[in-house]
């Protein structure tokens, strides 16, 4: 790169970073409650079938939502330029299947908070059974049509990876310990882990799978932004 692609490179990383920054106070919106044995999925939880889960969540998880989709891109274009110039099909594949993923964040941050809110509302009206089984019939509904992000997802994350062991990014292979695979599948699997060992489901494991892959995001980000400083000479 040359010394003003390099600062443009530099910004977009930082921009990206803050997008997914805020994308994760929307998973902390979610996932910071209390946990319980007995809860299930995305949003049959024993603190929002308590009336626990406050409106303001969805709003805050909204507007993060929003704006961080804004700096998103920048990180995605960020991602896109790793790729070497000749390369041109693949950089133009992970800057589209990027924007994708960039433009359904919100609306999935903003679907899984109401989820959430329709299930503590609906509880204390209706009943605990009947809310959920509502609940239920809502996501069933909606969920094949909001599955289709992980088409976009998939290619993001995949030829980003393939690109860097391959070695066609500006980086080196062994960044691949920073890559935003490498992080999601770790924050995934602690709670697999812990569950394994015999520890009770608990709030971290709710944030650590939750937030996993805007913090994985924001991991790769930040140390694609250290690496480029660290060989601008």
């Amino acid at each position: 790169m040359e010394q003003k692609e390099k600062i443009k490179y530099q910004r977009n990383c930082l921009l990206g970073a803050l997008g997914a920054a805020l994308l994760i106070v929307g998973d902390l919106c979610i996932s910071i409650v209390p946990a319980s044995p007995a809860d299930k999925g995305l949003y049959v939880r024993g603190a929002y079938l308590n009336g626990d889960f406050q409106l303001w969540r969805v709003a805050l998880l909204l507007v993060t939502g929003l704006v961080g989709m804004f700096f998103y891109a920048f990180g995605i274009d960020a991602i896109s330029e790793q790729i070497l110039p000749k390369y041109r099909k693949t950089k133009a594949l992970v800057k589209y299947a990027g924007l994708m993923y960039v433009a359904s964040a919100a609306t999935l941050h903003f679907l899984v908070g109401t989820l959430a809110y329709w299930v503590t509302y609906l509880s204390e009206h209706i009943g605990r059974e009947q809310a959920i089984a509502y609940v239920d019939d809502y996501y069933n509904l909606l969920f094949p049509a909001v599955s289709i992000v992980y088409i976009p997802t998939a290619l993001l994350m995949l030829t980003s990876l393939i690109s860097l062991l391959a070695g066609r990014t500006v980086m080196k292979r062994s960044m691949i310990v920073f890559h935003i695979i490498t992080w999601q599948l770790i924050f995934v699997l602690i709670p697999d882990i812990r569950q394994a060992m015999g520890a009770d489901i608990s709030t971290l494991d709710y944030v650590f799978s939750q937030a996993s892959g805007n913090t994985a995001c924001l991991i790769w980000l930040v140390a694609s932004f250290v690496y480029s400083k660290r060989n601008s000479n």
